[in-house]
């Protein structure tokens, strides 16, 4: 889930990462600030934190890191600020506090944030090859901080102990959680040893994460590319600000940003054009008075009234002109039997000469990317959904990796729980894509009914009955015989003969003979670990022959040509490919 081709873990880590921070966020005022930076040292320090953790992994047949042998830790860490901090009671285990380390699958978010399913924070420890995190974190509701950790392992049977398949940085067990190491001896030496160092100036609360041995494809410019194509407005609008190995991504440096790691951003259509793509989120994110699209239904089909209105041929003569439209899709939303608009920007305009068109829509900032139209033709769409109602919505409708929308009976469940009237905004919201573009495309102009009169007979027109002819036509002259096969098989016990046909007189020819053990497919699959032709034994005559994989090729034939081919397994049944050829 958060670990696919298309969706490689390093994209899916910086998403994460982000929307917490952007969940946490303190000050409405200003920006959530976050630093990722990596480090690489010598163990010193680090010893006593990582020495349990590398010794149960020993024991459990895991991956001891090389950098660990040769006396080298490395690490990233990922720290936010200006936001809460992860709160909660330390002594409950159902608190944020405790969901957040131990609770897999559970989280008190109420829907008006990014997330809310509580298993987004796994691409932490997927993003570590020791599959380990170190977290430190002042909260802004007391001032008071706090340390813990997670670490997947095995579990093992230690002497009379049985470590947990997940192990926690704390002092001792305490009943269904753990007592925390709470000594300021103790936080000083964890945050000098990780390079926890915030927080003592003009932000005060926040969490820092230590991402353990990082995987080697996780690189700064991956981050600065991830957090562009999935967060751009956020960044334009200054609710965002990343520090990436000290290199400041905000609004004044995306663009220059965007050009530089355009090599590493996922969306083939954004990385051919990124400029196009950053200026169209600049474009749905203006204050300029939008054209208003009303569906006063929810439904699609409130847009078949409105093609041929005067304003949407005006929008779809401005996209004919190479220039973008702005639009705010107003429908309604219902909630506790109430009725309310909602809204959703949109900057749609022609795509650029020989690129992809751009797909994306954004809720308060973040990228679903899977929420997009099948056919896109030629026009680009970026859409905006800012916060409020809609917002929450389609937070419940968001699958577990926040990339498309579903309608799942969790998602019917959940959207009923909390006061909204079913899934017909999601519909509504999944088929814009598709919608919108239909609607600012002109109606393609009746096709010539005599472009076709060339190449197909035509019924006459005219009146009367037709003449017979005087006298049948002559029949067609009869079809050559078919040509003799070149080659006849044998079925062998354990293989074949391909001998030349009597019948055929047509020599020297060549053949391809092509060998493959039954699926039940017209061509079936072969591997090297069903056999090769070299390993087996073919005799033959009256041919030059070469072998390779399951292939033997033979060259100029004639009437006493034999190959015999032995040494199949004897309990499957064999496929034989023949293609005779001649020489041009």
């Amino acid at each position: 889930m958060f670990d696919r081709t298309d969706y490689p873990y390093s994209e899916t880590f910086v998403r994460e990462a982000i929307q917490n921070s952007l969940d946490a966020r303190l000050d409405q005022s200003k920006p959530v600030i976050m630093n990722f930076t990596f480090h690489s040292d010598g163990i010193g320090p680090r010893r006593p934190f990582l020495e349990q953790v590398m010794d149960h992994r020993k024991k459990a047949g895991l991956e001891i890191p090389r950098e660990w042998k040769a006396g080298n830790v490395r690490w990233l860490v990922v720290e936010d600020f200006n936001s809460k901090g992860l709160g909660g009671s330390l002594s409950s285990r159902v608190s944020d506090f405790w969901h957040y380390w131990l609770n897999f699958g559970l989280s008190n978010k109420d829907g008006s944030g990014r997330g809310g399913r509580g298993i987004g924070r796994v691409t932490f420890l997927i993003a570590s090859r020791l599959q380990s995190v170190i977290g430190y974190t002042r909260r802004a509701s007391d001032g008071s901080s706090a340390i813990c950790g997670m670490a997947v392992l095995r579990a093992l049977e230690d002497g009379h102990d049985l470590k947990s398949t997940h192990a926690y940085l704390a002092e001792s067990e305490a009943g269904n959680i753990y007592k925390l190491h709470d000594s300021t001896e103790f936080q000083n030496r964890t945050r000098s040893a990780f390079a926890f160092n915030g927080y003592d100036g003009e932000y005060q609360s926040g969490l820092s994460l230590a991402i353990l041995y990082p995987h080697a494809e996780l690189k700064a410019s991956g981050i600065l590319a991830a957090a562009i194509e999935n967060f751009a407005p956020a960044i334009m609008n200054g609710t965002l600000v990343l520090n990436v190995d000290d290199r400041v991504l905000d609004d004044s440096t995306i663009d220059m940003i965007a050009l530089e790691v355009a090599e590493q951003l996922n969306d083939e259509a954004i990385k051919s054009d990124a400029a196009r793509y950053l200026n169209l989120v600049r474009r749905a994110q203006t204050k300029d008075s939008p054209h208003t699209i009303n569906l006063p239904n929810a439904q699609s089909s409130d847009f078949e009234p409105l093609r041929n209105s005067s304003n949407v041929k005006a929008l779809q003569k401005r996209i004919a002109n190479e220039q973008d439209v702005i639009l705010e899709v107003v429908f309604p939303l219902v909630r506790k039997g109430i009725s309310k608009s909602v809204s959703v920007r949109a900057a749609v305009g022609p795509t650029t000469s020989g690129k992809k068109p751009i797909d994306r829509l954004f809720r308060e900032g973040m990228s679903l990317p899977d929420v997009r139209a099948k056919n896109p033709g030629e026009l680009d769409l970026v859409m905006l959904v800012d916060e409020g109602d809609l917002a929450v919505y389609l937070n419940f409708c968001e699958g577990k990796a926040h990339l498309d929308l579903l309608e799942s009976k969790d998602v019917k469940q959940k959207l009923e729980e909390h006061g909204f009237d079913g899934p017909r905004a999601k519909r509504l919201l999944k088929n814009l894509p598709a919608e919108l573009r239909l609607l600012l495309t002109p109606d393609v102009t009746a096709p010539d009914s005599h472009v076709f009169d060339t190449y197909f007979s035509k019924p006459s027109d005219k009146p009367g009955k037709k003449k017979k002819p005087s006298k049948p036509d002559a029949p067609p002259e009869p079809p050559p015989p078919p040509r003799p096969p070149l080659f006849r098989v044998q079925t062998l016990e354990d293989g074949l003969r391909i001998k030349a046909n009597p019948d055929y007189d047509d020599w020297p020819a060549n053949v391809t003979v092509t060998l493959a053990y039954a699926d039940g497919t017209r061509r079936p699959s072969w591997s090297h670990f069903d056999f090769t032709v070299e390993s087996l034994t073919v005799n033959h005559t009256g041919c030059d022959l070469t072998a390779e994989n399951n292939k033997v090729k033979a060259l100029g034939c004639g009437p006493d040509t034999e190959i015999v081919i032995t040494g199949f397994d004897t309990n499957r049944e064999l496929d034989t490919n023949i293609r005779p050829w001649k020489n041009a």
